[in-house]
């Protein structure tokens, strides 16, 4: 396991967080451990990665919505999806190759010791937006 996923995971412990599971990857050439759980939001959960390797950066990512894109809500949740990447300069929203909805925060770490505060500190953040706009993502996907 790499620093960064062992300072995480003693985080984690130490604030006695136990909603998470622990995936490593043999041979992987940036050691990534992936830190899987889920984010209640409107009474839905939602599933969520905190992707931690060798280099500077993690990565918390939410999957928001499977198969959201479809040809009769294409362009208007393409465009309120770029209003809120234009608005929200922490994290972006893309769809993936399956047309799910995804929303990625990634993290600039530089002190392994205080990263699980900041990470932590970025899941609030993420929360909060998700809890303002997530009834207006889904009436755009439900067109």
């Amino acid at each position: 396991m790499n620093n960064r996923a062992e300072a995480f995971k003693k985080f984690l412990e130490e604030k006695n967080i136990n909603s998470f599971q622990v995936n490593e990857f043999e041979n992987n050439e940036f050691n990534t451990v992936v830190f899987r759980s889920n984010l209640d939001i409107k009474g839905q959960k939602l599933p969520v990665l905190v992707i931690l390797d060798d280099s500077i950066y993690g990565m918390i990512r939410v999957f928001v919505a499977a198969k959201a894109l479809n040809k009769d809500n294409e362009t208007e949740l393409r465009i309120g999806i770029n209003e809120l990447n234009k608005t929200y300069k922490s994290f972006k929203y893309y769809f993936d190759n399956e047309d799910n909805l995804i929303l990625d925060c990634g993290i600039l770490l530089n002190e392994i010791e205080k990263e699980g505060n900041l990470i932590y500190t970025m899941f609030d953040v993420i929360i909060k937006h998700l809890n303002n706009e997530y009834k207006n993502l889904m009436q755009l996907i439900w067109k």
